[in-house]
Order: structure tokens, then sequence, then C-alpha cells
């Protein structure tokens, strides 16, 4: 009997998959510490690695980031007004903390503890925005303080008041409280009068006595009015190669030369640059060699503006990585930003009035990597240093604590983190996120949420588990100098390791993390290496 085969189907086995099919292929993706902080200005074609999407209540440190402390009330105003500057006094061994609400000075250094009110060292201002600066001569160093509305204050270590006078040239209608801002430059003071493009210098290690006028109103081409000015070396320190620099409310930055202004020979224009519009008169800060100015356009190296033209600065900008927050919060809030440096943590914390843009926030900046972070829940007006310790100065009279503790004023807060998007192998195939890993490097194991976002995502659940420090931990940096304990129990750093089930679909795959801070000790939490499973199919396009 013949035999014929007939049409069938072509039997499959568990060895690969059938023709059509496409592989599903599963491996884990790395995700390291957000050593470039937080970089908010990327599209989905140029995400690096490093950098972060979210990076909110940590502070940027040169492995990564840290959470931050928690806020602890410290003073409060007898006017129970908004504090509006900050500043510090250090002579020898006296060391004054400052701050300023529209009518008044209080000494914050040691208040009373809130609810009970610290009472004024200066009462009957009409403006609480200052400049300040010391200059020390024979006998003692004061603390110069200028708001443009009152007559000038000095600080002597001891008491407040406003002699020696400042006075000014025969048929010189201007007079002491039309004086917004000054500096030192040579054992010289420079002032600024407000609303003008007429600048004033004193004499030699003069304190008062009669100004000498130095107009600017033919060097600044684009009118406005003079807002600051400030020395400035291209060398680390005052060596021989510093400036004179006067500011201008449209951003021209006319920089002069020697160390006499009475003699043309001697005190010379070097040239007029120009950067974007100033955001404030205490908007700008040293770092290393060169002054960063905070500008409607970034925040923008002194030194670039000798080399690019105003188009091209925001392009070098140290505000680069964030330059949509920067650009919008600029756009509803263009005056009263202040710059402040923590030297010890070299922090740079970037303060401007409240606003819709950005609620409730302060832009933290690592002076020395040049990397962001963002801060919320602290409604800080101005910020201070003092004793090694960060301080800030918020609504209705209340001065606190930063960085310290666990809590804010016994509230817990969230910090969360996201990391860049990752294409993995391409754009046009679809990812999914299974399986997350994560490493911190902490005194203590704290509590984590994991997730995972796709696709430009950047929402982030909120967490309710809080994480404690031990009470009786000593940690560094956490009190006062000569306060803390630094030889007790100690603490010692381990790696903690969390695996958590995550879901994300989509091209591009993120990984991010929240943990909440409580008690009475700050966390001593770093973010480290995480992983995400991926397994990716079918091409999506």
């Amino acid at each position: 009997m013949r035999m014929s085969v007939q049409p069938g189907r072509v039997r499959q086995n568990n060895r690969g998959a059938g023709a059509g099919a496409s592989q599903q292929r599963s491996a884990p993706l790395p995700f390291p510490s957000p050593t470039l902080g937080l970089m908010t200005n990327a599209d989905i074609a140029s995400q690096t690695s490093g950098a972060a999407m979210v990076l909110e209540n940590w502070l940027p440190t040169l492995t990564g980031a840290r959470i931050r402390g928690g806020s602890e009330k410290w003073g409060l105003a007898a006017d129970g007004g908004a504090f509006v500057s900050a500043f510090r006094y250090v002579y020898g061994s006296v060391e004054r903390m400052f701050m300023s609400t529209a009518t008044a000075i209080y000494d914050m250094s040691a208040p009373a503890v809130p609810p009970t009110t610290t009472a004024a060292v200066v009462t009957g201002l009409t403006g609480g925005d200052f400049c300040t600066f010391q200059q020390a001569n024979a006998d003692k160093s004061y603390l110069v303080c200028f708001n443009g509305m009152d007559t000038r204050k000095l600080y002597d270590g001891a008491t407040w008041g406003t002699a020696p006078a400042i006075t000014f040239p025969s048929g010189d209608t201007t007079t002491m409280a039309s004086l917004n801002f000054g500096w030192v430059f040579k054992k010289r003071q420079f002032l600024i009068k407000n609303g003008s493009l007429d600048a004033y210098f004193l004499g030699l290690d003069s304190v008062g006595g009669v100004a000498s006028l130095f107009p600017l109103g033919g060097v600044m081409r684009n009118g406005g009015s003079l807002l600051s000015g400030f020395s400035w070396s291209i060398e680390s320190g005052d060596g021989p190669n510093e400036y004179c620099v006067f500011l201008s409310t449209e951003g021209e930055v006319a920089v002069y030369s020697g160390s006499n202004p009475t003699s043309a020979d001697d005190f010379g224009l070097v040239g007029v640059y120009q950067i974007g519009r100033p955001l404030g008169k205490n908007a700008f800060i040293r770092s290393g060699g060169d002054v960063l100015i905070a500008t409607v356009d970034g925040l923008v190296q002194l030194s670039q503006s000798f080399q690019r033209d105003r188009g091209q600065l925001s392009l070098v900008s140290v505000s680069r990585p964030i330059e949509d927050i920067w650009r919008a919060v600029a756009a509803v809030t263009g005056s009263g930003w202040t710059l402040t440096l923590w030297p010890e943590q070299n922090l740079v914390f970037v303060c401007f009035p409240n606003n819709p843009v950005a609620p409730d926030t302060t832009l933290v900046l690592n002076a020395l990597t040049s990397k962001w972070s963002l801060v919320t829940n602290w409604a800080a007006n101005c910020f201070a240093c003092f004793q090694k310790n960060l301080f800030f100065g918020s609504t209705n009279g209340l001065a606190w604590h930063g960085d310290y503790t666990g809590t804010d004023d016994g509230m817990t807060f969230q910090a969360s983190f996201l990391s860049h998007f990752a294409a993995v192998q391409g754009y046009g195939q679809e990812k999914v996120a299974g399986v997350a890993t994560m490493r911190f490097r902490a005194s203590e194991p704290p509590k984590v949420r994991l997730f995972a976002r796709a696709d430009m995502d950047i929402a982030v659940p909120s967490y309710s588990t809080v994480s404690l420090n031990s009470i009786g931990a000593s940690v560094w940096d956490v009190g006062f100098w000569d306060a803390a304990k630094w030889d007790g129990d100690g603490v010692s750093r381990g790696y903690f390791k969390y695996r958590q089930n995550v879901r994300a679909r989509g091209d591009i795959i993120a990984l991010g993390c929240a943990v909440v801070s409580g008690g009475a000790v700050k966390l001593d939490v770093e973010l480290d290496l995480g992983t995400l499973q991926i397994t990716t199919g079918e091409s999506n396009g």
C-alpha cells in the first residue's frame, strides 16, 4: 500500500521561538548615583547617565547626593514680620548673626526659644533688604549695612550706630539714606546711590567722612541704574590682579583697574561687558577666582563675559543643567534673589521670592562640582551661616536652624530621587521594568520605596513609612562646633541593598526612590548604585 504525506502543522519545540516571533531578553540595567546632580533641560534623546530628573530634598555631594536634615525653630522676631536679609559679623572671638525684617534688625546669635520673642537691636527701619560687608581700621572692625531707604547702620562688635557719618560735596543732595550698596576695594569703601548711575568712594581706611563722586553715566550705555559692585581678582584672593567692578540693572559690567580713583592715570576703565539682567543686588557670590552672578539668562561666571557675548553666556552658565527651571522662576521673580555660601559643606543656596512656578523652593549648588538639587518645605527668604551651621529666615518672624534634626518642626518630609531615562537597546522597542535594586550608604538602614517610570513621566509616589536615626548618634557636622560629641560612640557607614518589585513599560525607563525622614536626629543616607531588571521585546515603532 502506498502512503502519502498529508499537509499538517510543523511541530514546535522548546528550543527557541518559532519563525516570525520576537525574542525577549532580560538583563539588569545600571543607574549610577547622581554624580551629575539635577539635570532637567535634556530631551528624550539627550539623557545622560548619572543625572537626575528629580532630586528633591537631597544635597549634592562629590559622590552623589545625601538626604538633607530637617529644620528647627531657632528664634522669633518681636515684630512678627517676614525676615528679608541675614548677615554675619566676625572679628576676633566675637561672632554674631543678624536678621532683618522690613522694620527692624534682630540679633539671632542666641535668641529666646520660640514662642518667646526676641527684641530688636535696631528699630524704626523702612526697609530690610540690606547689603552688608565688614571693614576694619586701626582699632575695630565695622559691619556696614545699607538698604537704600534708611541712614547707614554700623555695628562695631558691641553696639549699633550711625557714626561716623558720610557727607557729600557741596551742592550734592545725596544722603546716607539713599545709599543702596557698598563694598571695599583696596582699602576704600565704594558706594552706590539708589536709582542712579552715580557711585561714590571714601578715603583710604575711612569708615566715614566726605564721599567723592564717581559718575558712570557716560560708561553705562544702556541706561538703568547701578545695582551693585564688588572687588574681583582673576586669582583666588585679593592679589595684584584685582579689579573694581560696577554692575547695572541692565546687565552692564564696568571693570576698572588701579587703586586710586582720584587719579585718571592710576584708576582706568578696562572694559564694559554685557550679561543678562541681574536678579538682585545680593545675587552674586565669589567662587574660587571668579564671581557667579544670577541673571535672567542663568548663573553666569564673570570671567566668561569677557570672552562671549550675552547670547552665548547661557550655553556655558553654571545653571545650564536646570535652565528651564531657572528661566521660568526668573520670569516671575525678576528681583530679590540672594546667593549664600555654606563653606563647611561647599553648598550655595540660591534663594528667591516665593512664586507659583516653584513654590517654597530653594536651589542648591555644590560649589566644588557645580551640580544642583532642590530643597522644599523650608519657605526660606534668606540664609546665613553661623558657627559652621546653616540658618534661614522665613515668614512670621521665624528664624530656623537648617539641615538639623530629622524633621521640619516635628513634621516628616520626603526626599525624592528619579534617575535619567535610559533607552537600553535603542528607541522604538518597548521595555518593561520588573525588579529594582538600589544601594545606599548610611549609618543605619533607611526605609525605602523604589519605583520605576517610563517615557519622561517624572511623577513621584508618596511614601508614608518613616526612617529614624539613633538618638545618641554622634554624626560629624550635626552639632555646633565645640558643642557636639566627636569622640563618643561614633558612627560607621555601611552599604544597604534593597530589592523591590516595580512596574514601568515604555521606550525609555528610569529608576527612582523615596525616603521619608523623621525623628530627633537627621538621617545619614546617601544615594548609590541602582539597577532595573529590564525585559525587551517587540518593536513598538
